[in-house]
């Protein structure tokens, strides 16, 4: 946990956040995570191609890639459930590869359980505002959908604390700020496809697996305090 004093008064940064902490490795170190990370996601995005009966074989998918699952298929619950253990488990991998320190790997553990928590909480709470407001008009389910992110990001923070000081015996606290909301853009772009079918949705949801590449890169470059 960071402690920052500002005029000897102190304040926690919060753990639920997408954004990137500068990192203290090399270009190097930082490269073998990103890469880590990206295996992690494509991983995840090989077996949900595989179990919907999409073709691995690279000739085949840029032979026809409109047809491929990454062109076709949309990225809702499932799927960012399984990207988000993906770029975790990624991360987590790179960090280890990179970083051999005791406590430098029990911070990334903790932040690969914050993490999965950040991304899983808040996507769930999306897919039961969309089933409790599928027969709603297009505005209510907006407005349920904006509501129920903002609900799983608090509930994630809840949580995830309780958990992560359960599993690490840390007693630390990490509050939610309002800019923590930004950050959740793969929450928004799926929570826009329960709304809307229309092509430019499903297009700017093809960002979904590469927004996700960012936890699982936090991950690797956490750091112990």
């Amino acid at each position: 946990m960071n402690v920052n004093s500002v005029n000897n008064i102190k304040y926690t940064q919060p753990a639920f956040t997408h954004k990137h902490e500068k990192s203290t490795y090399s270009p190097k170190e930082r490269a073998i995570v990103a890469g880590t990370t990206a295996l992690g996601v494509a991983a995840s995005l090989a077996i949900l191609a595989k179990s919907a009966k999409y073709s691995l074989n690279p000739k085949k998918m840029f032979k026809n890639i409109k047809n491929s699952y990454l062109a076709k298929e949309e990225f809702l619950v499932k799927q960012v459930l399984a990207m988000g253990a993906g770029t975790c488990l990624g991360g987590l991998a790179g960090g280890y590869i990179i970083d051999k320190d005791k406590e430098n790997r029990k911070a990334k553990q903790r932040e690969a359980v914050m993490q999965i928590g950040n991304i899983s909480i808040p996507i769930l709470t999306v897919g039961g505002a969309d089933k409790l407001l599928k027969n709603c008009s297009k505005p209510v389910k907006s407005i349920g959908s904006l509501g129920s992110i903002l609900v799983g990001v608090y509930l994630a923070n809840i949580l995830m604390n309780k958990l992560g000081n359960a599993i690490f015996h840390n007693k630390a606290e990490r509050g939610v700020k309002a800019t923590d909301f930004s950050a959740h853009l793969d929450d928004l772009v799926v929570s826009a496809s329960y709304i809307s079918k229309a092509k430019w949705v499903h297009y700017i949801s093809r960002i979904v697996p590469l927004a996700l590449m960012v936890p699982g890169y936090e991950v690797g470059n956490k750091k112990a305090n």
